[in-house]
């Protein structure tokens, strides 16, 4: 279930999220005084849809809080029932623009967006979004990094898939620390997503992602802190260093 949020009186508040978001960071205080007027902010529930595959695009998404998963939808039919043989290929977390290509391209939505914990995200019109961005150039550019990013992930992810899947998981792991971990004394902590979804972004069997993480948890490189719903990467450079050399 969606809702939107917050009520009309609490400008000050919306406006205290978007300047939290690192990607609104070079946004005027006036542009972005005039775009908290007209973003409506959504509160999306876990195991909810943000948006579906193939619904036509008219709204950008910015993730203000919790994590949601991109989930490429394939749903076959055999006889009288379906089966759906749906795969995540990435997650996201606060900071992530989602939705943004359907908008640029006026294309139908490509993937499934689901919510992996409740998730606030503010969602911005496709014609806001254009003027925003002829008003502040520096929003195109960081919006041209974050598509570079994805599209170097893409294809460090097909370099991997000769590689064995602990290193391809390790790869997984060290991804989400680089995009939204958290240092802290003990190691990066990020969030804990399902196996399953790991285990499909990693490209291995739930069998294999499974042990693997139970090793990495056996050798102390790896922490599952589970009041946090979180996992702490402790030996976190050493397992950048190691994807590195690969």
């Amino acid at each position: 279930m969606t809702s939107d949020f917050p009520p009309p009186d609490s400008l000050a508040a919306v406006l205290s999220e978007l300047r939290a978001a690192p990607m609104l960071a070079a946004v005027s205080a006036a542009s972005l005084q005039w775009l908290g007027s007209q973003v409506k902010v959504r509160e999306v529930s876990a195991g909810q849809v943000l948006f579906m595959q193939d619904a036509w695009g008219s709204v950008v998404y910015l993730i203000l809080s919790g994590w949601a998963k991109v989930r490429r939808a394939l749903r076959v039919r055999n006889g009288e029932s379906v089966q759906d043989n749906s795969k995540t290929l990435a997650i996201l977390g606060p900071g992530s623009w989602v939705g943004e290509m359907a908008v640029l391209d006026e294309a139908p939505r490509s993937r499934d967006v689901l919510a992996l914990t409740r998730v606030r995200a503010a969602g911005i019109p496709a014609a806001i979004f254009s003027e925003l961005m002829v008003q502040e150039p520096q929003l195109c550019y960081q919006l041209a990094c974050s598509l570079s990013r994805r599209l170097r992930l893409t294809n460090l992810q097909a370099d991997l898939s000769q590689q064995s899947p602990p290193v391809r998981l390790v790869h997984t792991l060290v991804q989400l620390g680089e995009a939204f971990g958290e240092k802290t004394p003990q190691g990066v902590r990020i969030f804990h997503p399902p196996i399953q979804d790991l285990a499909d972004i990693s490209q291995v069997s739930l069998e294999a992602a499974t042990a693997v993480l139970d090793r990495l948890i056996q050798q102390g490189v790896l922490k599952v802190l589970t009041k946090e719903n979180a996992l702490l990467l402790v030996q976190y450079a050493k397992l950048t260093e190691a994807i590195r050399l690969l």
